[in-house]
């Protein structure tokens, strides 16, 4: 007969302070993270810009992605030379809503932000993209590089400019799982954390194109489209759900789409 095994006591007790401490730290970070969060969202000069403060942003998870971008590129461009929530005058809305635009002597980065977790399925000709989370959550949306194209030619209007002077960028969350798209390398689809990575790799092949005063007048241009009012946000998002009722999700017009 096996002699029972006796129970080891201070073992239990260490690993009991293990997840005790574990727990703790995390916690920490929990709070520094989010202290940091609350600070940079007013000290970044996102909220003015924006017009969201705390609660719409760390609420609301489209503008919590669009602030974790906003404040990722100013790292790299300086908060005076990145503009988001910017409104530009559309065809087939009154605006169309960009969510990040960068000014930069190499070009003017367009970025189009989704905030998305879990694999991401679609290709460059598809309508619709897909995310899907688990076997019963799947989600369709529109296809973010011709959202963004329309973005783009927006932009293009606005301040006049040429095609090869703006670089169009979609970006995902970093929980989201990419490699299910079927898309070129050209098309600029990546993942948050890989942001600054891409715009140094960029400045290296391009060639300058704007002057620092060129620079400066697209800022003063764009300060006038940032921080709109509550009623055209509220008009543009009742336009933009027409729409899509409207369109039932089956033989959509493609240009209805761009906003």
């Amino acid at each position: 007969m096996k002699k029972r095994k006796k129970y080891n006591w201070l073992e239990a007790l260490v690993t009991l302070a293990f997840l005790i401490i574990t727990a703790i730290v995390k916690l920490v970070i929990r709070i520094i993270l989010f202290a940091y969060d609350v600070i940079t969202i007013y000290t970044s000069k996102y909220s003015i810009k924006s017009g969201n403060g705390f609660f719409k942003t760390y609420f609301n998870i489209g503008n919590y992605g669009e602030f974790k971008l906003y404040r990722k590129v100013i790292r790299k461009f300086g908060r005076d030379k990145v503009y988001t929530n910017v409104y530009l005058d559309n065809k087939n809305t009154d605006y169309t809503e960009i969510d990040v635009i960068a000014l930069s002597a190499y070009g003017i980065y367009v970025f189009e932000m989704k905030n998305y977790s879990g694999y991401i399925y679609g290709s460059e000709n598809d309508e619709y993209w897909t995310q899907v989370l688990n076997k019963f959550s799947k989600n369709k949306f529109y296809n973010p590089l011709r959202q963004n194209y329309a973005h783009t030619k927006a932009v293009e209007r606005y301040l006049e400019l040429k095609e090869n002077e703006t670089i169009p960028v979609t970006v995902f969350s970093n929980h989201s799982k990419l490699s299910k798209i079927n898309v070129s390398n050209e098309k600029n689809v990546l993942q948050i954390k890989d942001v600054i990575q891409f715009i140094n790799k960029n400045s290296k092949r391009k060639e300058i194109v704007f002057s620092e005063n060129e620079l400066k007048e697209f800022s003063v241009k764009l300060i006038e489209r940032s921080n709109m009012p509550q009623e055209i946000k509220d008009k543009h998002i009742e336009q933009v759900t027409t729409i899509q009722k409207n369109s039932n999700f089956n033989n959509i017009d493609r240009e209805k789409w761009f906003y």
